[in-house]
């Protein structure tokens, strides 16, 4: 059938717009990003581990959260290689992409201070995630020690009750002290 304005061949939804309850409504950025990798029946957590971008950065994207994203050229890099796994043409997504930054009223232009403002989302990003990993590894050492506690209280039950014997103590005598009382340890 060839290239046509519509999303699908078998839709008559113009690519960009949605059908909502009052007609058609005009898609997001994000939202057109999302409907057209699902139409190619490509999953974020492929584009993810193919292209390296966390799923944070890709799940900002396509929701048009754009300050959440690492800033400046880096923008541009996911955006452009998320479009080029999906089989976009990436020019025209990367100039949708700046006409959403602008509609939004975020900064376009590239500038020198772009590692800056990386290295600030990435500390942001990090004092948030801290509390979480901290957590995760509470949680690791207390299921530990549950463990431990709940081993232990078994084997006491089970020594209690004559079900196991714990191997007993042999007193070992030091040559030393053989040599020095030698009456004592005589065999009759």
């Amino acid at each position: 059938m060839g290239h046509t304005e519509f999303a699908t061949e078998h839709e008559a939804v113009p690519r960009g717009l949605a059908q909502g309850t009052t007609g058609y409504e005009r898609m997001t950025f994000g939202e057109e990003l999302r409907a057209e990798r699902e139409r190619r029946g490509i999953v974020l957590d492929d584009v993810s581990v193919t292209t390296r971008i966390s799923l944070r950065h890709l799940h900002a994207l396509e929701s048009n959260q754009f300050r959440d994203l690492p800033g400046g050229v880096f923008n541009r890099g996911i955006v452009r290689s998320y479009a080029k796994h999906c089989g976009m043409d990436e020019e025209s997504v990367l100039s949708r992409f700046t006409r959403a930054l602008q509609e939004h009223g975020v900064e376009t232009e590239i500038k020198d201070n772009d590692w800056a403002q990386f290295a600030e989302a990435v500390r942001r990003n990090r004092v948030t995630d801290m509390p979480r990993k901290r957590l995760r590894w509470l949680g690791v050492v207390a299921m530990l020690l549950a463990v431990m506690v709940l081993a232990a209280g078994v084997l006491w039950v089970l020594v209690r009750r004559g079900v196991v014997q714990l191997p007993q103590r042999k007193h070992m005598v030091s040559q030393h002290a053989m040599l020095q009382k030698p009456e004592r340890f005589q065999i009759s």
